[in-house]
């Protein structure tokens, strides 16, 4: 499997964990982050791709 898939991958999972945050409510600082990780984990995954 090629790492810039790993990296999207991952990236979506960030994802989904902090729509599930948001939508019930728990901590909507912690989803904050999760959104984070999830945008960096994408942009490695195209910076990836490009090589």
């Amino acid at each position: 499997m090629k790492k810039y898939k790993l990296f999207y991958l991952g990236g979506l999972l960030f994802f989904l964990v902090a729509a599930l945050n948001l939508v019930t409510g728990e901590n909507h600082s912690t989803a904050v982050v999760w959104l984070c990780l999830g945008s960096a984990f994408l942009c490695l995954g195209y910076s990836q791709q490009k090589k």
